[in-house]
């Protein structure tokens, strides 16, 4: 009897670390840098605890099994960020749809051909890339020839549909590099439509100063600082994209490796702005996007992705049918796809 209480006990404390864990995914975890790190960790993880509490009861107490396994269901719905959306409708006839697809390419040459099968594969009318300096002097410049291209250091714009007025604009950024993004026109009849290319600072060298402490942990604080600094930067970022977005009286389509996870504080500041994500409006299941190459050397049968840093946003002007990441054959990212309806006015 005194096991069975002490695991209710643990399960009581499990639960409440879910809890906690649900409010600042709520609220922003990324206030302070243990809230920032578990963002970029396989939450996943947190169904080990439940798991094993289950397995304890069952044989404890078995009418109370059903609390760890809530816990666990827990984890992979809200905190696992699982969507579900209902099938969408076909498009009204006369409705104006686009499919988008956004990827950062981590471009090599020798993987171009990877690039076109799954970008044929897809059939997107507009392409957003990042990463991907020097892409179109290769096989992907000969299979965009016929589609209209921006392009500007990092960044690629193909569209089978008109784009004008390329602005290139100034990210904030405490680095020694500069870091900057892309916006453009894209005329879908008589519809004009702003995009908003963008690939935020990433958190991978504050992370691996975490990772680092493991043999120092008297290093952990100034790692976390080094981590919080860096949220401040890809906040001060999303903040500068707000402060143009609502200057933006059309339609908007922003994407790109945000470096973010949903729940973050950068997700939310450009849903203030007035967009809202493609995946959690269409999308089924996690939509993960990173994570897959991370364990290749090690475990090369694991590739499983955990974090979605990848995102399209768009306006309310839009419904999304139907969002989806594509294969991770090619990039350590993978590719982000939604099919938009620009509603009627």
């Amino acid at each position: 009897m005194k096991a069975a209480v002490l695991l209710r006990v643990l399960t009581g404390f499990y639960g409440l670390i879910l809890g906690t864990i649900t409010v600042l995914n709520w609220k922003g975890p990324d206030f302070f840098w243990l809230g920032a790190l578990n963002l970029y960790l396989p939450q996943v993880f947190w169904t080990v605890p439940g798991i094993i509490l289950a397995g304890l009861t069952f044989k404890a107490d078995r009418s109370w099994t059903w609390l760890p396994l809530l816990c666990v269901l827990w984890v992979l719905g809200p905190i696992m960020g699982f969507c579900w959306s209902p099938d969408q409708p076909e498009p009204a006839p006369g409705s104006l749809t686009l499919r988008v697809m956004t990827w950062n390419t981590k471009y090599k040459p020798q993987k171009s051909p990877l690039l076109i099968d799954e970008i044929t594969l897809c059939n997107p009318d507009v392409v957003l890339f990042q990463d991907a300096s020097g892409s179109m002097r290769g096989p992907l410049g000969k299979y965009f020839r016929t589609w209209n291209v921006y392009t500007s250091d990092q960044y690629v714009i193909a569209s089978r549909y008109p784009l004008s007025h390329l602005e290139i604009h100034e990210l904030p950024f405490s680095g020694r590099w500069k870091q900057q993004f892309l916006s453009c026109r894209l005329s879908l009849g008589s519809t004009v439509i702003s995009l908003y290319n963008i690939h935020f600072v990433t958190p991978r060298q504050s992370l691996n100063a975490i990772k680092a402490t493991r043999r120092r942990l008297g290093d952990l604080p100034e790692a976390g600082s080094t981590l919080e600094n860096n949220v401040r930067n890809r906040i001060a970022q999303a903040d500068a994209v707000r402060e143009l977005l609502r200057d933006e009286s059309g339609p908007v389509i922003l994407a790109g490796d945000l470096n973010a996870p949903d729940p973050s504080r950068v997700c939310a500041t450009l849903r203030e702005a007035g967009l809202h994500d493609a995946f959690a409006e269409g999308g089924k299941g996690y939509g993960y996007t990173y994570g897959h190459f991370l364990l290749k050397d090690r475990y090369p049968w694991l590739r499983v992705s955990w974090m979605r840093i990848d995102h399209i946003m768009v306006s309310s002007g839009f419904t999304t049918r139907r969002c989806w990441a594509g294969s991770g054959r090619a990039s350590d990212h993978r590719p982000v796809i939604a099919d938009l309806i620009l509603k009627k006015p």
